[in-house]
């Protein structure tokens, strides 16, 4: 276990991160996704994203302009889907990874409530013949040390998985998924501590990504985003990558997913005051990544 302090250990610095600006800002999502939970850029669709929202069991295809494309009904319920990753299968081709790991009330082991990585092949969302159910893998996780909220997960290349609390009542932590994936249920390993810690609200981690080629990662808050790389089985703080998303004025900042060439997706719910879920485009330079 490692202790890393950084971005999400201390309040949010103004700086644009490794060259990053705003390219689109203020899109508001359709009223379907005002709870817009995380966010993936395909990796075989150039223009289509997916995302989803934390209840429900249904996956939406987006284009840049946030408009929906297309609707997969999962064939299982899922109780608190807070995130979802892109990255190339075992075998080749890409899928999507679907994190239903939130636990508001900290409830879901003591109840015995499922907690599950869902895997399924990334389908075309332009392929009408396909049917609108998406069939998926489930790998059933536990956690070492009792309940913890987690909104954010990373694929890496290879199925490499990580999990992030949010640092609602115990400090951010980051456990892995022990390789390979399987159908019985599996304990995560913790490896790495962010904070030492609970943090306050608007500093609690709501979501993950990770670059298609695995270099450089990414988790967010309410108001930072901070991009990492990865020192063997930990996150390492990469040098100027904070950014600061307050300027953004998001109602309730959620979902992050990175492109090729330096493309960063923000999506957010539609809030407190009930407003529609909202999407932002950033570029970022990632030299030599």
């Amino acid at each position: 276990m490692l202790l890393v302090s950084g971005a999400i250990a201390c309040g949010p610095i103004a700086t644009a991160g490794p060259g990053c600006s705003p390219v689109r800002t203020g899109l508001a999502l359709p009223p379907e996704l005002n709870e817009s939970s995380g966010v993936a850029v395909s990796l075989r669709h150039p223009g289509i994203f997916w995302t989803h929202n934390n209840v429900g069991s249904v996956l939406f295809a987006v284009d840049s302009e946030g408009a929906i494309l297309r609707r997969y009904l999962l064939d299982r319920r899922l109780r608190d889907w807070e995130d979802i990753a892109v990255s190339m299968c075992a075998d080749g081709g890409s899928c999507l990874y679907m994190a239903d790991l939130g636990d508001n009330y900290e409830e879901r082991q003591t109840q015995n409530l499922p907690m599950n990585l869902l895997r399924a092949a990334e389908p075309d969302p332009s392929d009408r013949a396909s049917g609108d159910t998406l069939q998926t893998e489930a790998f059933p996780v536990w956690l070492p040390d009792g309940e913890r909220d987690i909104e954010a997960m990373m694929v890496l290349p290879g199925e490499r998985i990580y999990f992030v609390t949010k640092g609602r009542n115990h400090a951010v932590t980051v456990y892995r998924y022990p390789p390979p994936l399987r159908p019985d249920t599996v304990v995560l390993e913790e490896v790495q501590r962010l904070t030492e810690r609970a943090r306050i609200l608007p500093r609690q981690v709501t979501g993950g990504a990770v670059s298609p080629r695995g270099g450089v990662l990414a988790l967010r808050t309410y108001e930072v985003l901070q991009f990492y790389l990865m020192a063997g089985d930990t996150l390492a703080v990469m040098e100027d990558g904070l950014v600061n998303l307050r300027t953004l004025q998001e109602a309730q900042g959620e979902g992050v997913g990175i492109g090729l060439d330096g493309q960063v997706v923000l999506t957010s719910e539609g809030g407190p005051a009930g407003g529609p879920g909202g999407m932002t485009f950033l570029r970022c330079d990632f030299p030599g990544l």
